[in-house]
């Protein structure tokens, strides 16, 4: 595959190109690399901690933002179990042509591609679930009785809403991907409806029990729908950010026929379904006043297995282990010199 000592030496994607489980141990490790920098503390938390935090954030991570070291390791140890879950799904549903560690890579990756994203947050939390949630969707194709998955897929998304209230709007996507993968009855909806109002109910008893059943509501509701602002201000970090968040979308949109081409139906609804979850949290940063960075990390899960299936399809596989390490090299490049970048001014 590689023929010279140089494209040996380059060769990470390789490390992941198979299925065997021991390879989770340099997935660690390069989520080690990718969270170095908060680790050594080159990068202090900013907008990590100012994000608007749900029920069960409050209750269970409210110390992360008193302590930066405790937090990006706690984020980093997340991140890890994260790309297991995606690294799970894409196997289990046959997303790419051959199983490997490449969306658990490049999940990782993209999970660390804003310094803001290596700290506990309410998104980085709430993201979590989001592996689950498409595979609840995905397992509805084809399926007589599909109530049960219809019922988990809703109940975890409003889970992920206790952590981050704004991951409610993902529910968008569920119903969306559910339309994608099957015929979506109103029986299923019904129960689809169930799933939301259960977990609620779950939630709001716990406060109620502690007669807080009013602040429940507040903390999770209020403020949810707010107009958007476009007067946020602008500095030589948010125009490096910009130009990887900008790289990342471009790689996607370019790649759309790569991954519906010769592809199984089951595969290319499998495509929508990510794609919808791709839009539905781009678009709801609409739906926030100054809505904070990382709120993108919603949109990550389906960001890592479309990168994957890119990187996959490349036939010149010396070209992809180099572009990947400049992927990686610019991304390092922005945690390790966010101390000397003037913001303000450019």
């Amino acid at each position: 595959m590689f023929q010279t000592p140089v494209a040996k030496s380059l060769a990470v994607l390789g490390l992941f190109r198979n299925n065997q489980f021991t390879t989770i141990l340099f997935l660690a490790l390069y989520v080690g690399l990718t969270h170095l920098a908060s680790l050594l503390g080159f990068w202090e938390p900013q907008g990590a901690i100012a994000v608007k935090s749900g029920v069960l954030y409050k209750a269970w991570f409210a110390w992360a933002d008193s302590k930066p070291f405790f937090s990006t390791a706690g984020a980093a140890t997340l991140v890890l179990v994260q790309a297991f879950l995606v690294n799970r799904l894409a196997d289990e549903f046959r997303i790419l042509n051959d199983r490997t560690w490449l969306p658990g890579l490049f999940y990782a990756m993209v999970a660390a591609c804003i310094p803001d994203f290596l700290f506990l947050s309410p998104p980085l939390v709430a993201v979590t679930f989001m592996p689950v949630v498409l595979n609840r969707i995905f397992k509805t194709y084809k399926q007589p009785g599909a109530t049960g998955l219809i019922f988990d897929a809703a109940f975890w998304a409003i889970v992920a809403s206790l952590f981050y209230p704004p991951a409610i709007f993902m529910l968008l996507a569920a119903y969306a991907g559910i339309h994608v993968m099957r015929a979506f009855k109103l029986k299923e909806q019904l129960v689809m409806a169930s799933g939301i109002f259960v977990s609620l109910f779950i939630a709001w008893l716990w406060y109620f029990w502690t007669d807080r059943g009013g602040l429940f509501w507040t903390v999770q509701f209020d403020g949810l729908f707010q107009t958007y602002s476009f007067t946020t201000a602008f500095d030589t970090r948010i125009l490096l950010e910009s130009i990887m968040m900008g790289l990342l979308f471009l790689i996607v949109l370019l790649s759309y026929g790569t991954y519906s081409f010769r592809k199984l139906n089951q595969i290319q609804k499998y495509v929508g379904v990510l794609y919808w979850f791709l839009f539905v949290a781009g678009l709801t940063m609409l739906f926030q006043h100054d809505p904070p960075p990382v709120h993108l990390l919603l949109l990550m899960p389906s960001m890592g297995i479309f990168l994957s299936m890119t990187f996959s399809a490349l036939k010149n596989k010396f070209a992809a282990e180099v572009f990947h390490l400049l992927m990686l090299g610019y991304i390092l490049f922005i945690q390790f010199a966010s101390k000397y970048i003037i913001t303000g001014g450019g």
